[in-house]
């Protein structure tokens, strides 16, 4: 039997790529709202996702393939009859996520680096209703990758800017965002460290002109890694 975080990393990975539909997603994205973990979980999934997509090359096999595959096996046509109260979309959601687990994740076990770890979760000022934005870092090439969750909506005319607060300290501006798409910024200087507060403020088009935050500041987190 499946346990509880098993069946969160189904749901996740489904919600990343977009097959959790109806009831079933909002009840997820309810849950995520009280979930920093399972939010981290989607983030991880997402980027993954993102990485299968920009380093796999699609190939359409002949069609001489699929006909000795069908030869081969002496395959027949079969009828199939599914009722309404057979749990397709819940079999088909583990297969979905398992194979994908395993398309991924195991070639990265073998011959890749760890993937970036969730370090912080930005929170909306005006509470769960305005979405999150997720915060992974990867060490080996000082980038961070923010997620948006569900994130509000910027005007064109404006632009979404990270900084970085230490303890006491002054805001440090670390680039602009995408403001509904994930984003990696790679460092110029070190990795803030531990107990920073990450901060996305809205600013003019291309960013703050002063170098410290002009507008409002609509996410913040403390960077926990």
């Amino acid at each position: 039997m499946k346990s509880r975080s098993h069946y969160h990393a189904a749901l996740a990975a489904e919600y990343a790529l977009g097959t959790l539909r109806g009831a079933a997603k909002i009840q997820f994205e309810q849950k995520m709202r009280d979930d920093p973990e399972l939010v981290a979980e989607v983030a991880r999934w997402q980027e993954a996702f993102t990485q299968l997509d920009n380093h796999i090359m699609p190939v359409i096999p002949p069609a001489s393939v699929w006909k000795r595959i069908r030869h081969n096996l002496d395959l027949q046509p079969v009828k199939r009859t599914v009722t309404p109260k057979t749990p397709v979309r819940g079999y088909l959601g583990w297969a979905l996520a398992a194979g994908l687990a395993a398309l991924l994740l195991i070639p990265r076990l073998l011959v890749q680096p760890a993937a970036p770890l969730p370090v912080a979760i930005l929170a909306s000022s005006t509470g769960a209703q305005g979405g999150q934005w997720v915060v992974s870092a990867d060490m080996s090439t000082r980038s961070l990758m923010l997620t948006p969750l569900n994130a509000q909506r910027v005007a064109a005319d404006r632009s979404l800017e990270l900084w970085a607060i230490a303890p006491g300290g002054k805001p440090q501006s670390l680039g602009l965002l995408y403001t509904q798409q994930p984003t990696q910024l790679t460092l110029a200087a070190k990795m803030p460290d531990p107990g920073f507060t990450l901060a996305i403020s809205i600013e003019p088009h291309g960013g703050s002109p002063t170098g410290q935050p002009t507008g409002a500041v609509i996410y913040s987190g403390a960077l926990a890694l």
